[in-house]
């Protein structure tokens, strides 16, 4: 680490005074993206590096060789995605990179792992304080699905309350549907029997022993 520092220096130095490298007229022509491209035409100003024209990319813009590559700390980067990836990490040569794939849980155990065993992730300024936001906005989370289960389960309560009581209106309601039915159908039959009574009173007796007779 202490060999690569001054070279890093000159790196940051040099990359002060490098050129943008675009394509010429990309900056007058919508059409042509923001890019690099070679030059290709026979005549090209730019790739005969004529004077006043967009500069082209030559070594003497480049990094020193043994620092190319490596981040400001003069560590390598490397991809970081599991804990086991992250275990078999040089910590003196270097440094991780969390990708932005995963999830929460997962970069909080990759954080926790990355502190207790000092290793630098590059691209988490302060892992510290990432894990204090990862656990805060957690526990939101959690109070949130808490309070929308609460409300499912207090909704969930009701409805069945209102379908016991639906329940039981409809039973009591077959009840007198069914009471009042029989109640219509003693007086029907007590209605009969005083218009026989009123008819046999009005007969004689020879009648009366033919509709007997009949009846039995």
């Amino acid at each position: 680490m202490k060999d690569v520092k001054p070279l890093l220096q000159v790196r940051k130095q040099a990359k002060k005074y490098q050129p943008d490298f675009l394509v010429k007229e990309s900056k007058f022509v919508d059409r042509i993206k923001s890019r690099w491209r070679f030059p290709q035409g026979r005549h090209s100003k730019v790739r005969q590096f004529h004077c006043g024209r967009p500069a082209m990319p030559n070594p003497g813009y480049g990094s020193p060789k043994v620092v190319r590559g490596l981040h400001s700390s003069g560590l390598k980067p490397v991809l970081i995605g599991t804990v086991k990836e992250l275990a078999l990490l040089d910590n003196s040569r270097e440094g991780a990179i969390l990708v932005g794939t995963i999830g929460r849980r997962k970069k909080l155990s990759l954080l926790n792992f990355a502190l207790e065993h000092k290793i630098r992730i590059i691209n988490v300024r302060d892992p510290a304080k990432l894990i204090e936001n990862i656990n805060q906005g957690m526990a939101v989370r959690k109070k949130v699905q808490q309070e929308k289960q609460q409300v499912k389960t207090k909704k969930q309560l009701e409805k069945e309350k209102k379908a016991q009581e639906k329940q039981k209106e409809a039973e009591k309601k077959s009840v007198e549907e069914k009471s009042g039915s029989d109640a219509g159908h003693d007086h029907s039959v007590e209605e009969t029997v005083q218009k026989l009574r009123c008819l046999f009173a009005h007969l004689d007796q020879n009648r009366r022993w033919k509709i007997y007779e009949r009846l039995s």
